[in-house]
């Protein structure tokens, strides 16, 4: 078994590296029309519309197709995405099943990735699911199943001017004419908002969940400089969306700088 694992494997990968412009060969010499997958798990960037796992056959025989199916353990995610056939053409042992996704703001990802880039933050999402093939088309020598981890780059476009309540929380205040109002940014197709400036450095991002939760991960609000206690974390925050106000509260646990700890605080931003 390991043997036909190895050879596999090598046979596929040669595959896939061979020109497009030559008949693809089929996987190794065993029973006709078995299908499997190279490895265990992939990762594919969201920069189209679908995406694209490969596929290998241990024949290149006629025309040939297999159901793929598409599981999650993410709620929702089996309506959003869409795993086709795979479809081999006479002649060929690879191909692709390409899977097809739609409405994104109905599911939750697994994460919200940010990382700073100067003043601004570039802002990710990740969404993991299986692809498997039934027994009795998989080859014994090949998997069965692939984990794919779908993560894209969110492109953001202005949503007008927020309201930011920050009297209880970092910029402090007395009264509403201590209200901030900073522009805010959304992601294209998902409820991802983005504060820009908010305290007159960084931008910051969080996210709104289908259940109306906050993911807003640790980042940089503020700078003191070199000669004061430098950059300040927005840390360990929880939240909370009320729809029918448009509010958005922000528990943060601490406001943090290489020293320490300034303590935590409440944020409340107004989305427009």
């Amino acid at each position: 078994m390991k043997k036909n694992n190895n050879l596999f494997i090598i046979l596929l990968g040669i595959i896939l590296l061979a020109s497009c412009e030559k008949p693809e060969g089929a996987l190794y010499s065993g029973e006709s029309n078995k299908v499997g997958f190279l490895g265990s798990s992939i990762n594919l960037p969201m920069s189209s519309e679908s995406l694209k796992v490969p596929i290998g056959r241990t024949s290149t025989e006629g025309d040939f197709s297999v159901s793929v199916d598409l599981s999650a353990a993410g709620t929702g995610y089996t309506n959003v995405f869409k795993a086709g056939q795979a479809q081999f053409p006479a002649g060929s042992g690879k191909t692709y099943v390409e899977v097809t996704y739609s409405n994104l703001a109905s599911i939750d990802p697994s994460t919200l990735s940010v990382s700073a880039s100067g003043m601004d933050v570039n802002v990710g999402l990740a969404y993991p699911f299986t692809l498997s093939v039934a027994d009795d088309v998989a080859s014994p020598a090949a998997k069965k199943k692939i984990n794919v981890l779908a993560a894209n780059t969110l492109e953001f476009e202005s949503a007008g001017t927020a309201v930011l309540d920050s009297r209880a929380g970092w910029w402090g205040g007395e009264t509403e004419d201590d209200f901030l109002t900073p522009e805010i940014h959304k992601a294209k197709g998902v409820n991802v908002y983005k504060l820009i400036s908010p305290f007159y450095f960084n931008n910051f991002a969080f996210m709104i969940k289908s259940d109306n939760t906050i993911i807003c991960p640790n980042q940089i609000i503020y700078d003191f400089g070199s000669s004061g206690y430098g950059p300040v974390t927005m840390g360990t925050v929880k939240g909370t969306y009320y729809p029918t106000e448009k509010k958005v509260i922000l528990q943060v646990g601490a406001y943090t700088v290489a020293a320490g700890s300034f303590g935590g605080g409440t944020e409340i931003i107004y989305l427009p």
